[in-house]
């Protein structure tokens, strides 16, 4: 429990309220929190909800040029579906814990929302829980490689500073799935599939070329031989591409294995554009 919580309970009294609280089912947890709200709303004039406009910093519009924006929405997506890659409409809320529960993020980096949810921040883990979803039920065969993507408005609560920074932010994300066939043959034909669509994209909507740096992760059994056949059958299977590597062995309890940077290099200097790597969240 942090300082201000600790502070809150203790002021109304109820300093056991937060373990009581969370002892309810997630139903009757919603409707306290609906009471709640209403609650609170029913005091708002119109006067107070300008007043929130112009100081919360999460519904400012950014300064992106929409146009621009869902342009390349439209490219990204549709040279997506042409290269086997299906695009998938997100919600712009996923299941609460979605993010913390997965991929070890902070929940109070995550807006959280009644009805067991939460504002969408980060795409790659509610694709991964539409891909297990799906595998799951037998609409999906994930035995010869699938691949999934989305592009959306993301929402993360930390404050971000400096220009281009905004607490709203669009993303684009590819999710492959894949069965073990040995040799690691299913990990380098995943991640190839997704690099060379970048590499493809980049050439074809704005000449530029593309470098990656492979980073070491822990997750894997023989970390240094998986490493290392990575960064083999990858220079084989992308011969055009620079690759540079990170020798050191990170454990960031988010990817497993190996982590790659993108890098896009134009006329005017190199961009780090993205990043990816192996999870282990549909095994769970």
């Amino acid at each position: 429990m942090n300082k201000i919580t600790k502070r809150i309970l203790e002021k109304i009294g109820q300093p056991a309220l937060l373990e009581q609280l969370s002892g309810l089912s997630p139903s009757d947890l919603n409707s306290l929190f609906l009471e709640i709200n209403k609650a609170q709303t029913n005091k708002l004039t119109p006067a107070d909800v300008l007043k929130s406009y112009r100081k919360n910093r999460f519904v400012v519009p950014s300064a992106l040029d929409p146009v621009r924006f869902y342009q390349l929405e439209a490219d990204m997506t549709r040279a997506a579906r042409a290269d086997g890659i299906m695009p998938v409409l997100l919600s712009p809320v996923a299941p609460l814990g979605s993010c913390s529960v997965f991929g070890c993020v902070d929940q109070n980096n995550v807006m959280a929302a009644t009805r067991g949810c939460e504002v969408l921040s980060d795409t790659s883990n509610v694709l991964a829980i539409y891909l297990a979803a799906k595998i799951g039920s037998g609409e999906i065969d994930n035995s010869n490689g699938v691949h999934v993507c989305a592009l959306n408005r993301l929402i993360r609560t930390q404050a971000f500073e400096g220009a281009g920074r905004f607490a709203h932010f669009g993303v684009f994300c590819i999710v492959s799935s894949g069965k073990d066939t040995g040799s690691y043959s299913c990990e380098v034909d995943l991640l190839t599939k997704q690099l060379s669509f970048y590499r493809q994209f980049f050439k074809t909507g704005y000449d530029a070329d593309m470098t990656i740096v492979l980073k070491k992760r822990s997750g894997y059994t023989d970390t240094d031989g998986f490493f290392a056949k990575m960064l083999q059958l990858m220079q084989r299977q992308l011969p055009h591409v620079p690759i540079t590597t990170d020798d050191s062995n990170t454990d960031n309890n988010y990817y497993k294995g190996v982590n790659f940077k993108i890098y896009m290099h134009t006329k005017t200097g190199a961009i780090e554009v993205g990043d990816g790597g192996f999870t282990d969240w549909t095994q769970k």
